[in-house]
């Protein structure tokens, strides 16, 4: 690379660079498939029913009340269509139109209540996004077979980059929000969560000792926060490969945490070198079908356009540098709130903060009616089903939306404005509980916003 040329002039040029795009394509009939594998599970074990169309109201994100479940059958249909597209992913076929159907989908149903919040779902709509903006259906897909597409075996270097950096963020701040006094001094909540574990057969005994805790707690740590790295160097990244494919598996079987090992099993193997597919499939069949060498150039059957390399336009290079600047910013932002995050959950939403905290809680609504002065206390179970409220006992902005959906009943079935205040108190990663909320606050009172919760009261025992 010439001398004199500032340091993004080179990255700009590195990213320029053609390389294979095997990995690439093989990233997006993984990513199609776990989507496919994801929609049948939700319509199999229904939790259509249970979770979008059983509650009478739903916990929604600020600003995104309007985003509600399709009435029955049309909720079920919607996965149905999910699982469709997934499949079009797959196989590259209407690949970006797929792609963004696909995302505007999930994501609609990952909006619709708040109390169903999981990071690997985060993770699917941004991974999404990318299939979205990159050329990876240039290579093993209908639209290239079919020339709705330029068959192409080359895609810029930053295609892989773009795909390697959005994994790699998962880790790093999954990592950064493991260095807390909790997780390494503590070993909570992984104490916690082994010692639930005992039955399982050998080694259940041995989980309710601290030792395992400790050592699972730091070698969690060490994994988020190293394992990019040695993926990122050839010489260890197989052994690395080896060690996140059964990191994922054995916290999949310990944790139940649904798709997510199957997501970052399949998605990191782009840390391979971009050709690696083929090598594989010469180390298993050295000789293409019809005779043609493995790294010849051409297979055959094959148009000529096929040796030409995918572009990357300068829109997509801008929208891939605001998406980038995005997630940098999400998970920090919760330093421009007092408190620590793992209580006040201010900044917690699309942060990464994969299983750091266990909460268990209590919350009681007082009611009272202004005009007469009566007060009674209302149970969440009059506007949430049992689920959700497990998930607004602990998380402070759920208990905020709940006192609204109680002020809202009372004003649609008494046809009266009452005030709502909450005496929430909440265990956190096995400490005594401490109240939450301060019960003095009318909640129906106060519109929800961005703005830090004065009502949230602070944990001082927190590290």
């Amino acid at each position: 690379m010439p001398f004199g040329l500032s340091t993004a002039q080179r990255l700009a040029a590195a990213a320029r660079q053609p390389v294979a795009a095997d990995s690439v394509a093989v990233f997006r009939i993984g990513f199609g498939l776990v989507a496919v594998y994801s929609s049948v599970r939700f319509l199999a074990k229904g939790w259509v029913d249970r979770l979008y169309l059983a509650p009478e109201h739903h916990l929604t994100y600020l600003g995104f009340g309007w985003v509600q479940p399709w009435p029955a059958p049309w909720m079920h249909l919607h996965m149905v269509v999910l699982a469709l597209l997934g499949g079009c992913i797959a196989l590259g076929y209407r690949h970006r139109l797929a792609a963004a159907l696909f995302v505007a989908g999930f994501a609609y149903a990952e909006m619709i209540d708040a109390a169903l919040y999981l990071n690997h779902y985060w993770f699917v709509t941004l991974a999404g996004l990318l299939l979205v903006l990159l050329p990876v259906h240039h290579r093993w897909s209908l639209d290239a077979r079919q020339r709705r597409v330029q068959a192409a075996r080359s895609v810029p270097a930053g295609v892989v980059w773009a795909l390697r950096a959005q994994l790699g963020v998962v880790y790093l701040f999954a990592g950064l929000a493991k260095l807390n006094g909790d997780w390494l001094l503590r070993a909570q909540p992984m104490r916690l969560w082994l010692a639930d574990r005992t039955h399982i057969p050998i080694i259940g005994p041995l989980l309710d000792e601290p030792l395992p805790a400790y050592g699972a707690s730091w070698a969690g740590a060490f994994f988020d926060l190293t394992i990019v790295g040695w993926l990122l160097w050839r010489r260890s990244r197989p052994w690395a490969y080896a060690a996140l494919a059964g990191f994922h598996l054995v916290t999949g079987a310990l944790f139940q945490i649904g798709v997510f090992p199957w997501v970052m099993i399949v998605g990191t193997l782009v840390f391979f070198a971009p050709d690696w597919p083929v090598r594989a499939r010469a180390i298993l069949r050295p000789r293409w079908p019809g005779g043609s060498v493995v790294g010849s150039g051409r297979r055959a059957g094959a148009s000529p356009g096929d040796a030409r390399s995918a572009g990357l336009a300068g829109p997509v290079v801008a929208a891939l540098l605001v998406l980038a600047l995005v997630q940098m910013a999400l998970p920090l932002r919760h330093y421009a709130y007092p408190g620590n995050v793992r209580w006040t959950e201010e900044g917690y939403y699309w942060s990464w903060r994969v299983m750091v905290t266990e909460k268990a809680g209590y919350a009681e609504y007082r009611i009272t009616d202004p005009a007469t002065g009566h007060t009674w206390l209302a149970h969440p179970g009059l506007v949430l089903t049992n689920w959700q409220a497990e998930q607004a006992d602990v998380r402070p902005d759920l208990v905020h939306a709940t006192a609204h959906l109680l002020a809202q009943h009372y004003r649609e079935q008494d046809k009266v404005d009452v005030e709502v205040r909450a005496d929430v108190w909440v265990s956190m990663n096995g400490r005594p509980p401490r109240r939450m909320v301060d019960p003095a606050v009318d909640l129906a009172a106060l519109p929800r916003s961005v703005s830090p919760s004065k009502w949230i009261l602070a944990d001082g025992a927190l590290p």
